[in-house]
């Protein structure tokens, strides 16, 4: 046990470090005039996270949209971002807080993964090096962009189908793999009568209100489990307790269900089919190394990992393959970013332990790739400082409930980081996105709309803050406006209703 811990602490740091160097070095280097987002991908969904976790900051226990104008009652019940709200009560704001977070899901990743490969039956050197594959393996992206695909379009660089571009990243894809993985530790657990039904029923729960894709694929991995259970004449009984054990995740597949299916405010979430999502056929590339390295040896070594470990990781691969064939749209996508994992782990426990390190340095090359990456960031990772101190103003400003316009870009900052709501926002969670758009662009940028029809949209959507250009407060707003200015910057003015 005291190896496997040694084995655990020292992959998390350095899985750690490195991941977290690239943030550092963002922080300290940003261009002129300019301030690190906090973010390199999913910057639109970052700052949905945190509008939740801004909420619990404040002490919120279940959230509201803060994209959507109309009334409504606080819905949204997510551990991850209450946590990650509870963090940045404590590190100075709610991004502080994820990045807290993804620290403390990074150890959840690592000693997941390790957990089940121990169960697998490894330990000492192999062990270390199997879990340095599932931490740093990816497919082939790396060759898929030197060969000209968009970036959009590559499941290992765009999906975070890969712990360690999940680590890199995005914490919540961190927090659902790692919460998957101790799910399935635990289950097995369970089904081998060495530990209680209560532990993976926990973690499961705590998924579930963390991350409902990867809820939707461990409910369907034990679903196939107790049906493998029940086909066996031995494990019937078994198999009948296991299935009947998935009703006390019933009330979190309930409310998920009213949420994305009922709720009007957060019905929008079930409309990610607008997301670019890569065509299926890149997903062999994605997945072919890791598949390739498992088919050639499971055969040779696979009978030596316990069966239920290897059932479990089937079913794992089998429950997100299918999700990703027969899903049917961009959300049902949304499940399968574990499914880099599995495979991951079905090679582990099935390359014969001295050509581990040779898998490993084979499955690199696409993390490596992502890594240099972040230490060469977009333009767009970075926002200008004079968006830092409109959202510190406000911050201090607005109150929960105000509405705040803003370009898009700038209202994401606002409400993910101040207690205002906002017209332009979030691509699901805003109401009629396509028209808010719309709208914003008659706003900011045609010189021919009449300060009374910006004057009246003000008063349609009950803003009491509007940023505009510097020096455009009464050219947009018109010389009666009820509006004065708070703060005046060189790039922008914000103005608050009198």
């Amino acid at each position: 046990m005291n190896a496997w811990r040694g084995t655990v602490a020292a992959a998390f740091a350095a899985l750690a470090t490195v991941t977290t160097a690239p943030y550092l070095a963002a922080w300290c280097r940003p261009p002129d005039g300019h301030a690190f987002t906090g973010v390199f991908f999913y910057r639109d969904d970052f700052y949905q996270y945190l509008s939740f976790a801004e909420q619990a900051g404040h002490g919120a226990l279940a959230f509201r949209n803060k994209f959507d104008l109309r009334p409504h009652e606080p819905f949204v019940v997510n551990v991850e971002w209450w946590t990650a709200g509870v963090l940045g009560r404590l590190a100075g704001g709610p991004a502080a807080g994820f990045h807290a977070l993804r620290l403390v899901a990074l150890l959840g990743l690592v000693s997941g993964a390790a957990a089940l490969l121990r169960r697998a039956g490894l330990s000492g050197a192999p062990l270390r090096w199997a879990l340095a594959l599932v931490v740093t393996g990816g497919g082939l992206g790396w060759l898929a962009l030197w060969a000209g695909t968009p970036g959009w379009q590559v499941p290992d660089v765009a999906m975070g189908l890969y712990p360690f571009h999940q680590s890199l990243t995005n914490t919540h894809f961190a927090v659902g793999t790692a919460l998957l993985l101790w799910s399935l530790a635990l289950l097995l657990d369970a089904r081998a009568a060495r530990g209680p039904r209560w532990r993976w029923i926990a973690t499961a729960t705590l998924l579930g209100f963390s991350r409902p894709y990867d809820f939707a694929t461990f409910a369907a991995t034990a679903g196939l489990l107790g049906l493998v259970d029940l086909a066996r004449a031995r494990t019937r009984r078994s198999g009948v307790g296991g299935l009947l054990d998935l009703a006390w995740l019933a009330p979190v597949a309930v409310y998920y269900g009213l949420l994305a299916g009922a709720h009007p405010s957060f019905g929008g979430w079930g409309g990610q089919d607008i997301d670019l999502s890569p065509p299926l056929h890149h997903y062999v590339l994605a997945l072919l190394p890791a598949a390739l390295l498992w088919i050639v040896f499971a055969g040779r070594r696979g009978a030596s990992a316990p069966a239920g470990v290897r059932e479990a990781l089937y079913a794992w691969g089998v429950a997100n393959a299918s999700l990703l064939l027969l899903g049917p749209s961009g959300l049902a996508r949304q499940t399968v970013t574990g499914l880099g994992a599995a495979m991951l782990l079905l090679a582990a426990t099935a390359v014969p332990r001295r050509a581990l390190p040779w898998a490993v340095f084979a499955l690199a090359p696409t993390s490596a790739f992502l890594l240099w990456r972040v230490f060469h960031p977009w333009p767009d990772c970075f926002a200008p400082r004079d968006y830092f101190a409109a959202v510190e103003r406000l911050r201090g400003a607005c109150a929960p409930g105000d509405v705040a316009i803003a370009p898009t870009d700038l209202s994401l900052m606002v409400a993910g980081l101040t207690p205002c709501s906002v017209v332009f926002g979030h691509r699901t969670l805003t109401p009629g996105y396509a028209e808010r758009l719309a709208e914003g662009n008659r706003f900011y940028h045609e010189p021919d709309t009449p300060a009374g029809w910006r004057r009246a949209y003000v008063e349609a959507r009950g803003a009491r803050f509007v940023a505009v250009p510097a020096q455009g407060g009464e050219r947009l707003l018109g010389p009666a406006s009820p509006f004065r200015p708070i703060l005046r910057t060189p790039l922008l003015e914000v103005w608050e209703r009198r």
